[in-house]
């Protein structure tokens, strides 16, 4: 997966036509990748996109509380940043968050539905396999579920589910303020250096 800036791009490219001969922007990309995953890293916190729009609620948080995409805190502790001398990348290994980032539907490929866990039980459990007792039902709404034998609803059956996006990657008005400020202290550095 690979987010662009043009703006930070043409800055960036400015920065390196300013060093003198011999400089090397490698310092300052490290510095810059940083502040990149940080910057990645507290959209979790604060559950908005690179352009400040608010995450739509997951429906764990909706229904449990808590934050969205930030049960395992897997997905926001695999952000990583990269360097080189020219650039500076900051990406996830998590196969997932492609469809977290730009958001689709998931359809069902193994058989006619997924299972989607809603207890933490089921959760634990990984799969309707795994749990033992339970039996589909049929919701007013026409919808399926398996419940156990008090009634309780562990997993909801559905054909796709619809995933929003919700951007983590990107750069926001204060990191192209933080990648600026950080290549402006670079480049006075070896200036006066």
């Amino acid at each position: 997966m690979k987010v662009t800036d043009d703006g930070v791009r043409r800055a960036m490219e400015r920065m390196r036509l300013g060093m003198p001969l011999g400089g090397s922007m490698l310092p300052a990309m490290q510095q810059i990748a940083r502040a990149m995953v940080t910057g990645a890293q507290m959209r979790f916190r604060m559950q908005t996109a690179p352009n400040g729009q608010p995450w739509s609620k997951s429906y764990r948080a909706r229904t449990e509380g808590g934050q969205t995409l930030s049960m395992s805190r897997r997905l926001r502790n695999s952000i990583n940043g990269q360097a080189t001398g020219h650039s500076a990348t900051v990406g996830t290994n998590v196969v997932y968050a492609a469809i977290h980032q730009f958001g689709g539907v998931i359809r069902a490929k193994a058989g006619p539905f997924l299972a989607i866990p809603v207890t933490p039980a089921a959760r634990a459990a990984g799969s309707p396999r795994s749990m033992e007792g339970l039996h589909v039902a049929q919701t007013l709404k026409g919808q399926f579920i398996l419940v156990d034998s008090k009634g309780q609803t562990h997993f909801l059956l559905r054909r796709q589910v619809k995933i929003p996006a919700r951007p983590f990657l990107g750069v926001s008005g204060s990191d192209a303020a933080e990648i600026i400020r950080i290549g402006e202290q670079h480049l006075m550095k070896r200036w006066k250096g």
